[in-house]
């Protein structure tokens, strides 16, 4: 497949997300975001350098390539960064399905969509393009491809945020905590961006890009103005199996809201239809399904309504977190220490103690044990009692997002 590169200010959104989740011509001005892809399979290795900048203004690039709740998490870092260089040129590279989480986002100068797909042709026509244009290349993903990455464009100075790899293996492997005070991977990012001037706000994520679209989720859902009382968003999808409280639960979950007078929403993606009806299906008037319809920014406009949102340890809890709602968060296989709670919003982590959590920092298509006692364990009655204690917390921060 040939390289393609396209500019455009406003890409076609997305209609559908899971909840799994060198600038050309005609880039944009910083605080303008522009766009354009990037087709390749990345090759390449790793630098460092110096941290002085010397263009002014400076040119950075932070690669984070996916996935949805992580790119989320970005979103304090990008702010950081911009208070620390309002004329710079912020770039980020990711992948193309993700770009409505960063659409909008007014600390972002350029996003660079890559999308897998090419050959070597493709790579050295990325290599092309980006290379020369950075003085500061940050991995804000450190995978394999990202590594390769960010050698091969010859910045000045390369970045990388830490993943406490050891201390994630220790925990699934050894069941000993090496992580000390618990890991935040929000901060992480500001860690890594230290060097260039970074400093952490106190504030919490931003999604601008679903906030603006509140009127638009709103026609979509056939309403003329914004619920009375906020309703429940329950989100029952997660990428792995073992990060996903059974259905039946759900169900019971969904009963006990209902009959305390509560509305409820349903998001997710494709993957989450069959559990979208199974709910709306226990009362079709007061329960509304949103499961594979909307785009991540559409579903992000609707959590902003909400009340609060029911979710597992996944992209949808970030989601709510980054429209300023409370969360509710339902942990099995994996646990806080990864760095995944609900980012300066109230929450509150369902879990259960049980001896082989963590089995695995993502999760997996089953239990390793046949038990599945981390989410087994987890009664709707100690949920909805959790609920309570959230909602009666977040005070006034339970109506909807303004």
């Amino acid at each position: 497949m040939n390289t393609i590169c396209t500019t455009s200010k406003t890409p076609p959104p997305s209609s559908t997300w899971s909840s799994s989740c060198a600038p050309c011509s005609g880039s944009s001005r910083a605080g303008e975001p522009g766009s354009f892809v990037l087709r390749g399979v990345l090759r390449g290795a790793t630098a460092h350098g110096s941290p002085h900048v010397k263009s002014q203004p400076p040119a950075f690039l932070l690669l984070r390539l996916s996935s949805l709740g992580d790119i989320l998490l970005l979103t304090p870092a990008l702010r950081a960064l911009r208070a620390a260089h309002p004329s710079a040129r912020i770039d980020v590279l990711l992948r193309r399905r993700y770009r409505e989480l960063l659409e909008g986002n007014p600390h972002v100068s350029n996003l660079i969509f890559f999308e897998e797909g090419g050959g070597l042709g493709a790579w050295r026509e990325l290599e092309r393009r980006l290379r020369g244009h950075y003085e500061v290349v940050a991995d804000l993903h450190t995978g394999l491809r990202s590594w390769r990455l960010r050698r091969a464009l010859g910045a000045p100075m390369t970045l990388a945020y830490r993943k406490r790899r050891l201390a994630r293996w220790a925990l699934v492997r050894l069941k000993r905590d090496l992580y000390g005070s618990e890991f935040s991977v929000p901060l992480a990012y500001l860690q890594a961006l230290e060097p260039l001037g970074a400093r952490d706000d106190g504030l919490g994520l931003e999604w601008p890009g679903a906030l603006t679209r509140r009127g638009e989720f709103l026609d979509r859902a056939g309403l003329s103005r914004a619920p009375d009382i906020p309703p429940v968003a329950l989100c029952p999808g997660a990428s792995f199996a073992t990060k996903r409280w059974p259905l039946d639960r759900w169900q019971e979950l969904a009963t006990g809201l209902l009959r305390r007078g509560l509305d409820l929403w349903i998001f997710g993606g494709p993957e989450d239809r069959a559990a979208g009806r199974l709910l709306r299906d226990l009362d079709p008037a007061r329960v509304r399904d949103f499961c594979g319809i909307l785009s991540p920014a559409l579903s992000g406009a609707g959590l902003s309504f909400c009340r609060l949102a029911v979710t597992h340890d996944a992209g949808p809890a970030h989601m709510a977190a980054a429209v300023g709602r409370p969360v509710l968060a339902l942990f099995g296989s994996t646990v806080a220490q990864f760095g995944f709670r609900p980012f300066r919003v109230p929450h509150r982590l369902v879990q259960a103690e049980v001896s082989c959590r963590p089995c695995s920092h993502l999760g997996f298509s089953r239990c390793p044990r046949g038990h599945f006692r981390c989410m087994m364990d987890l009664a709707p009655e100690t949920v909805l009692r959790h609920f309570e204690d959230l909602t009666m917390e977040a005070g006034g921060n339970a109506g909807p997002k303004k």
